[in-house]
């Protein structure tokens, strides 16, 4: 709504709209009737967007009228909030037909009150259908599914009780809490009264500072604005709020804004606008599903019904009542023993909740363990979980757990280990195939003695980067990054260097990369034309754009003291034993493009490393050239 500007108002100030707040309160004894205020101030709003008063211009505006009602529907305003919008600007026009005395002013004043009224009425009139509807399909799903448990309707409040404490001791510490950590505090606190204690929402958002200063002890509890709200904390909640009051709250107050000292503020400065929708942002924080106050106060005043004497029914209703003339006027005559006595009373109703509970989730347990004598692996597989260190359970461990003795769950965890530690050692050798003696040597210092591969199934099993593995592989992004490829020696051949390879690599393995700034084609183009060959130079193409790696530019920015080996391989058309592969490598600053070369054979140590330079004038000519991966 408010994106949409239906929340805009007139000032509070507004005669008209005072006058007719002053009719409800004094005429009608209607106390709590900012709300109705309010939505008739922003529609009237809406239908007269300027000016600081109301003109009674708007019982012509027939038009605009509908408009509004359609835009509460774009906004998701459900019908009964839509109905309630009509049913308070009903009460305003009576209020005008029937207490302004400006028929005599203006004669044909009533008819028109009467048929905006009329108007109202007749849109009333499938909304509140609709309504209706929405209300016979909550009361039939409610019907379905049952009541849900205190123990349920609570359960937010113990799923996020370890979080809001950690963030209660870090404040205690002075330590660093985040703006999201503040908020969702907030809603914890707000929860508390409402889930905790099953005070109304606009209870607790009309909480104020000075009944939060005036809160009392008594019976180990901490007892506030009983006069009104009937609240009685035990010393851990009350210690919870006073946290955000002490540290939260002023971080939120704003000079020119007014908050009209509630002790709950948003971070905007303002008194919340909903602890309802606080309360389901909470739920939705921790997935779990919306409990909305009146479906908590329900399951409260059933299980008082069925477990309660007269008397202690009479104190949970007080306890729980509005804050109404009666209740009022009743805690006066209590003490507050009275109020804590109540509060005790409908923590036992959450305790003997959260015990059935247990016991019925025990029973669930025990059914299933008889319908289904054998545990599912997965079950044991949290028991005992599998990893590339440690022993499969023992016939021992497996009883002591519950589980069934013979081998079928012990030899299936055995199998998973294998596999687990099979993927280890080939992550080892990424680049390049493995030797024997290398995998022997990782299995050796793994001190793994028995359930793992042979070196020679590691070697059976090797198979070469793709490229989608090549971009993201470790040993790849240290080579790329520090430019120290391991099995690669510069040698000088008659003046002329040239790169070697010092072990053996099988076909598939990246030796290195063409290492060089990446630039645009046409910056490459320019550079070869004034050199008048292409140097160190490789041109291709990536998706739809030329890209080119500058490694005449030496030494490069990126490594200034080191001679990368990529750019003094040698040139050989027949006799080339690596090619160039096009991958993007994922490094820390960034993505970037870069030139593998990948062994196209098996080559032997001490074997002179070469490539087809032709193919990068294949692609300085504009040819495209495809860079393809060995095992695409």
């Amino acid at each position: 709504m408010m994106n949409m500007g239906l929340y805009q108002k007139f000032p509070a100030e507004e005669a008209m709209l005072t006058d007719f707040k002053g009719y409800l309160i004094n005429t009608l004894q209607v106390t709590n009737c900012q709300q109705v205020i309010d939505n008739v101030s922003r529609m009237l709003r809406y239908i007269q967007p300027s000016g600081d008063e109301v003109t009674l211009d708007f019982l012509l505006k027939s038009t605009e009228t509908k408009d509004f009602l359609i835009q509460l529907r774009r906004a998701d305003m459900g019908p009964a909030t839509i109905l309630n919008y009509i049913k308070n600007m009903i009460r305003f026009v009576q209020y005008l037909k029937t207490h302004l005395n400006l028929v005599a002013a203006d004669a044909d004043f009533y008819r028109k009150c009467q048929a905006y009224i009329d108007l109202l009425t007749s849109l009333r009139k499938p909304v509140s259908r609709s309504n209706s509807k929405v209300t016979c399909k909550i009361r039939y799903e409610r019907f379905l599914e049952g009541e849900k448990s205190l123990q349920e309707c609570q359960a937010v409040l113990r799923k996020a009780k370890k979080d809001m404490l950690s963030v209660y001791g870090r404040m205690l510490e002075g330590d660093h809490v985040s703006s999201e950590e503040k908020t969702i505090f907030r809603y914890y606190c707000e929860a508390i009264l409402i889930l905790g204690h099953f005070q109304r929402p606009g209870a607790v958002e009309g909480l104020t500072t000075a009944e939060w200063d005036e809160r009392k002890n008594s019976g180990g509890k901490v007892c506030v604005a009983v006069s009104e709200h009937k609240t009685a904390l035990t010393m851990e909640e009350a210690a919870m709020l006073d946290a955000y009051y002490t540290w939260i709250r002023p971080d939120c107050i704003r000079p020119d804004v007014d908050h009209g000292n509630r002790l709950f503020v948003s971070t905007s400065g303002t008194k919340i606008r909903s602890a309802t929708n606080d309360l389901c942002r909470l739920h939705a924080h921790y997935k779990l599903p919306n409990i909305k106050s009146q479906q908590v106060r329900r399951t409260v005043e059933t299980d008082a019904a069925a477990n309660l004497t007269e008397e202690q029914k009479a104190s949970v209703a007080h306890y729980m009542a509005h804050s109404t003339a009666v209740a009022n006027k009743y805690y006066r005559m209590k003490p507050l023993e009275f109020v804590v006595a109540t509060a005790n009373l409908l923590n036992s109703l959450s305790r003997d909740s959260a015990e059935d509970g247990a016991r019925a989730e025990k029973r669930r347990r025990v059914e299933e363990e008889v319908s289904s004598p054998t545990p599912d692996l997965d079950v044991f597989l949290q028991a005992f979980p599998v990893g590339i260190t440690g022993q499969p359970p023992n016939k021992t461990q497996r009883a002591k757990a519950g589980f069934p003795t013979d081998r079928v769950f012990y030899d299936k965890w055995r199998a998973l280990q294998y596999s687990k530690r099979e993927q280890h050692l080939l992550s080892k050798f990424s680049r390049c195939a493995p030797t024997a003696a290398k995998v022997a040597k990782v299995i050796e210092a793994e001190g793994w003695t028995a359930n793992h591969p042979r070196p020679e199934d590691v070697i059976a099993k090797w198979r070469p980067l793709s490229r989608a593995q090549a971009q993201s592989d470790p040993a790849i992004i240290r080579g790329v990054t520090r430019q120290k490829w391991s099995g690669l020696a510069v040698k000088d051949f008659g003046g002329q260097k040239g790169v070697v390879a010092t072990k053996a690599f099988g076909k598939g393995s990246i030796l290195c990369d063409f290492h060089g700034k990446v630039i645009t084609g046409a910056e490459g183009r320019e550079m070869a034309e004034m050199q008048d060959e292409l140097g160190h130079l490789f041109f291709f193409k990536h998706g739809s754009e030329e890209v080119c790696i500058d490694a005449e530019t030496f030494p490069c920015e990126c490594h200034p003291s080191l001679e990368t080996k990529g750019r003094l391989i040698t040139h050989s058309k027949k006799n080339f034993n690596v090619q160039p592969r096009h991958c993007v490598v994922k490094l820390q600053e960034g993505d970037r493009d870069v030139l593998l070369f990948q062994a196209t054979k098996d080559i032997s140590k001490d074997e002179k490393i070469r490539f087809n330079h032709s193919i990068k004038k294949r692609s300085f000519r504009g040819e495209e050239e495809e860079l393809e991966w060995l095992d695409d």
